[in-house]
């Protein structure tokens, strides 16, 4: 095979074609570990807030607790499609409505504007 190979190209050519298919190979390679690698979940431009079912207090439904503990008590959750489940991790954007009062009464009342 490398006789072959000497018969239509010299020893530089062959050279030349081994390093190009080098670097094709690396830039591959490196393509598809940086697409492969797992991208941290992030809540750019949003917090991280926990799900939790305060149904069976009087007046209290599903409100959102933040990492720094403050309780939210959203009052349009219901206009997103998300699954309900105690405990789960949301990203959330909101703003606090302080013209309504609080029936439950545990947290801030809050319009909720982006929930993932």
């Amino acid at each position: 095979m490398k006789n072959l190979l000497l018969y239509f190209f010299d020893k530089n050519d062959i050279f030349r074609i081994q390093q190009k298919v080098f670097i094709i190979i690396s830039i591959i390679t490196f393509h598809i570990v940086l697409l492969s690698c797992e991208k941290e979940n992030v809540c750019e431009n949003s917090q991280i807030g926990i799900l939790k079912n305060l149904t069976g207090l009087d007046g209290c439904g599903w409100i959102i607790q933040l990492a720094d503990s403050t309780k939210l008590e959203p009052i349009n959750l219901d206009d997103f499609e998300i699954e309900l489940t105690e405990g789960k991790q949301v990203c959330i954007q909101f703003h606090e409505r302080k013209d309504l009062g609080s029936y439950c009464g545990v947290g801030k009342v809050v319009m909720i504007d982006f929930i993932e």
